[in-house]
């Protein structure tokens, strides 16, 4: 398991044990009142764990992700520098080149095939995994921030885009 899910599966165990608390239900360790199901939980879960967090890793957890010495092999607009991450370039080549037909929106099924597609194509085994926060549709439009987003919304992409010697 990775420490994506490990962060999400604590997370969701303190929030359940909570809520069966102040609800009267005993915790984890009272095995003689009723459990929570899924359903009663994703009602009751508090607003921390409704936050809708996406992430694209570079490989499984059992791969490492591959660096690349120059970064211009990705046909990137402007790379920020000669070196960088194969998955991060990929995510950009195939995000700058949807952005070029703004009416075919590709689906997150769509960018994960995508990625995994040129990545093997260009001589790499990693393969990048999808994790979400919250149960997600991986058949709608993929955005780094979605329309339904209320409130402060933020997308954060970190990726290795480095200058090289």
């Amino acid at each position: 398991m990775g420490f994506f899910n490990k962060l999400k599966e604590a997370a969701l165990k303190e929030a359940k044990k909570k809520i069966m608390e102040e609800l009267g239900l005993g915790g984890d360790d009272d095995e003689t009142k009723p459990t929570m199901t899924t359903e009663e939980f994703e009602k009751t879960k508090p607003d921390e764990l409704r936050k809708d967090i996406r992430m694209i890793s570079g490989c499984q957890d059992r791969q490492t992700s591959a660096d690349v010495s120059n970064v211009s092999s990705f046909q990137l607009p402007d790379p920020a520098g000669k070196a960088g991450g194969a998955c991060t370039s990929t995510l950009l080549n195939i995000l700058y080149a949807d952005e070029q037909v703004p009416e075919d929106d590709l689906s997150f099924v769509e960018v994960l095939e995508e990625m995994r597609i040129k990545l093997k194509s260009g001589g790499y085994s990693q393969i990048p995994q999808l994790s979400s926060m919250n149960p997600i549709d991986v058949n709608t439009k993929f955005d780094l921030v979605p329309d339904t987003a209320t409130g402060t919304r933020r997308a954060v992409m970190i990726g290795i885009n480095y200058v090289g010697k």
